[in-house]
């Protein structure tokens, strides 16, 4: 098979593994892992053959041709079109799709894996999942708070946001609506609490708040970070609360919830210095 044809080839199974990739829900990505895995491997493998095969024939051009001769030898400018500059584009070629073929691998396997947090420096980053479509919006805010919070009762996704202030909403089943706080230069965090069905409130000054239900105690475990943001989850393997932290940047965590059957997200803003 010719490079061309491989280049093909491969591109055909890209195309079809992203858009598989963006029409799958975020619960069934793993199913992608395997086909990605196999088509990384592939590709990496002979982008280095074209690597090797450039490189080779670039270097029998410098020591066949000096400086002098390239500059006043026709012969050396066809040597270069014919053997050189073809393998040169097949291999860019090759590195361009490896590059979207890995990016696109490193994106499903983060939203395969049962918990994904990303992180933003001084400022807020939140994520949502809409069980509708199955997929998880991301949103960012620097110097500020931001939050989105899935309406169930209208199927959207709400958002809002806060300059220097810290923001955070949560849907009530018992009234049917999303209970919204922002703190000024603080954090805020709120959970419901399906044992009392109340939505339960924290904040604190110039810290992040995080807030998680605990099915085995029935309450809300409650952490801040000073300066900083930080998340949590309930593990059911490890029947407790996980958590995590990050200084001066806020932190979005989706983390699917094995009772539920489906994902929780969670968002914690980062201290942001307006001084």
């Amino acid at each position: 098979m010719s490079a061309e044809s491989s280049i093909g080839i491969q591109l055909d199974a890209y195309q079809q593994l992203h858009e598989k990739h963006l029409s799958t829900r975020r619960e069934n990505q793993r199913t992608l892992i395997q086909p990605l895995k196999h088509l990384n491997d592939d590709v990496q493998n002979i982008l280095n053959a074209d690597k090797n095969a450039y490189e080779n024939a670039k270097e029998v051009y410098h020591q066949e041709y000096n400086i002098l001769k390239r500059v006043i030898t026709h012969a050396a400018s066809e040597h270069e079109t014919k053997s050189v500059l073809p393998l040169k584009e097949i291999y860019y070629r090759r590195k361009d799709l490896a590059e979207k073929v890995s990016t696109l691998f490193a994106e499903t396997a983060l939203e395969a894996a049962p918990v994904e947090t990303r992180t933003f420096w001084n400022g807020s980053i939140a994520v949502v999942y809409n069980p509708i479509t199955g997929r998880a919006e991301w949103k960012q805010y620097w110097h500020g708070g931001i939050h989105g919070v899935f309406n169930p009762t209208i199927g959207t996704i709400e958002w809002k946001q806060a300059l220097h202030s810290g923001v955070y909403g949560v849907f009530n089943p018992q009234t049917n609506m999303i209970e919204w706080k922002t703190n000024f230069n603080s954090g805020i965090h709120g959970v419901y609490n399906p044992s009392k069905g109340i939505v339960e409130w924290k904040s604190a000054f110039h810290a992040g708040v995080g807030g998680v239900y605990n099915p085995l105690t029935r309450e809300v475990e409650w952490k801040t970070y000073f300066h900083g943001a930080v998340v949590g989850y309930f593990d059911y393997g490890k029947q407790c609360v996980q958590w995590i932290e990050k200084w001066r940047h806020g932190i979005g965590l989706i983390a699917w919830d094995e009772n539920a059957k489906t994902y929780l997200t969670t968002s914690s803003s980062g201290w942001f210095d307006n001084e």
